[in-house]
């Protein structure tokens, strides 16, 4: 089996087997062609296939569903949709993506459901770690998929550890070296598998990787659509950052005014307050000054009637 690592995560297939040729003799055939077509281009594998298997160690769970998300939830480019790539017409989405969550304690080989999956998967993604190269189930599963898709291919990508750093070797023996007929190891046969690395890359440039290979289309335009939307987005974020500061400064100005409006009110209610005290105090001290004054005018009035006439 030859190593598709070389190019960028893919290996170039035959185009005219991997689109199919409709044999127009018939109306049964052409809507065979038909369905196959569509339910490549709107689903993805279709037909009941995979369009990847991850394979990974358990400890690696958090990765593995990242990757399972992440490729199932890529919308691809339109321009690129139906056109041809490295391995057939480029669908809109990868569906359904394989990923087995159960621990296969206590079984002595790969149960008949990852088998069937792994038969009807048109690619493996391998989650490589050091838990990963030690992983008897991970290395059944690259042997199996090898063995039943001999011209598929098989990604990787490093999650953890160093390539051929003994204790902290990541690569799975499968990966390092194709297999002869009886499908063990022909160690005559080494393979240099390529793999983005999750510890020195981004998560979305390994993503991207991953799915430029399951695709068969160019890395640099999935890279550059993404750019495109990473730019668009940032810019819808600024326009939005924008409006909102225009906003809360429009009410930062109207709550200033309000607020100094609203001083000036305390200020002339409390000097009319001060006003009306004042003048209060004012007429009760005329009053009191009246009613002295009232007193001695009637004060008088008695004296004079009690002096004595000439």
């Amino acid at each position: 089996m030859s190593n598709p690592l070389g190019k960028i995560f893919s290996a170039p297939v035959d185009t005219a087997a991997a689109v199919g040729k409709p044999v127009l003799a018939g109306g049964a055939e052409l809507a065979g062609y038909a369905h196959k077509q569509l339910s490549a281009l709107v689903g993805g594998a279709g037909n009941g296939r995979y369009a990847a298997f991850i394979s990974y160690s358990h400890a690696d769970m958090k990765v593995a569903r990242w990757l399972h998300r992440a490729i199932e939830n890529y919308r691809v480019p339109k321009s690129l949709v139906g056109t041809q790539g490295d391995r057939g017409p480029i669908p809109a989405r990868l569906r359904p993506i394989f990923r087995d969550e159960d621990e296969l304690a206590g079984a002595a080989e790969l149960g008949p459901k990852l088998q069937a999956a792994l038969a009807r998967s048109d690619a493996l993604i391998v989650i490589c770690s050091p838990n990963a190269a030690r992983s008897h189930w991970v290395d059944q599963e690259i042997r199996s998929f090898k063995r039943l898709n001999p011209d598929a291919p098989v990604f990787a990508l490093i999650a953890a550890g160093v390539p051929g750093d003994g204790g902290q070797a990541c690569f799975p023996a499968p990966l390092l070296f194709a297999l002869d007929a009886a499908g063990e190891l022909d160690r005559s046969q080494p393979l240099e598998p390529l793999a983005p690395d999750l510890q020195k890359n981004e998560r979305n440039i390994v993503k991207l990787k991953l799915i430029a290979g399951l695709l068969g289309a160019p890395y640099a335009a999935l890279y550059r659509r993404d750019q495109r939307r990473s730019r668009r987005i940032a810019a819808a974020l600024s326009a939005v950052a924008f409006l909102l500061i225009v906003t809360l400064s429009g009410l930062s100005i109207a709550a200033f005014s309000y607020a100094r409006m609203a001083v000036q009110q305390r200020n002339a209610a409390q000097a009319a307050r001060k006003l009306a005290e004042e003048n209060a105090d004012k007429a009760e001290r005329r009053a009191w000054l009246a009613q002295v004054a009232a007193q001695e005018v009637r004060r008088l009035a008695v004296e004079g009637e009690n002096c004595p006439r000439p």
